[in-house]
């Protein structure tokens, strides 16, 4: 019995073969596919790099007190305005006449803050919780200040005075 195969059409060719033979390749074909083949669910989401890059950068500018409004995804550059006590590059820019006339009313009213600000999602409000405006200013907290510039503390002066 001779079998005549085409050249381009494995469909046919395979049907033409004994139906041993096509059950085999059928089923070496379906173990090869699972060998290779990874779930969905197992693999790791398109959009994971992206969000550890976010994540990254709003620890990283709750470190430096980078208000969540001024981060690269947040806002057009064009659109930058003053925040009382961000650290990042435009806000830091921003001549000192200004910046002291408004940490004045700060210290006067400390919902002064509040009230200048855009209104927030409440979903962003959690981003604002370690957010200290009086960042930079004569008004801010010592400790705080030697923590972010990690300089050495009161305490450890204390410590140091004492046992020299």
């Amino acid at each position: 019995m001779k079998i005549e195969f085409f050249m381009n059409d494995l469909k046919h060719n395979i049907s033409l073969l004994p139906k041993d033979i096509q059950k085999k390749i059928y089923i070496w074909t379906w173990k090869l596919f699972w060998r290779e083949y990874v779930p969905l669910t197992a693999q790791v989401p398109s959009w994971y790099e992206r969000k550890v890059f976010i994540e990254d950068i709003i620890f990283k500018s709750k470190i430096k007190n980078i208000h969540f409004l001024h981060l690269p995804f947040n806002i057009i550059p064009e659109n930058m305005k003053w925040i009382m006590g961000c650290q990042c590059r435009y806000c830091s820019k921003i001549k000192y006449k200004y910046k002291r006339k408004e940490y004045n009313k700060l210290a006067e009213d400390f919902t002064y803050f509040y009230e200048i600000m855009p209104s927030y999602d409440p979903a962003c409000i959690k981003y604002l919780e370690d957010y200290d405006p009086y960042c930079g200013s004569a008004y801010e907290d010592q400790d705080r200040y030697e923590l972010r510039t990690n300089s050495k503390t009161k305490f450890d002066n204390v410590i140091i005075n004492y046992y020299t």
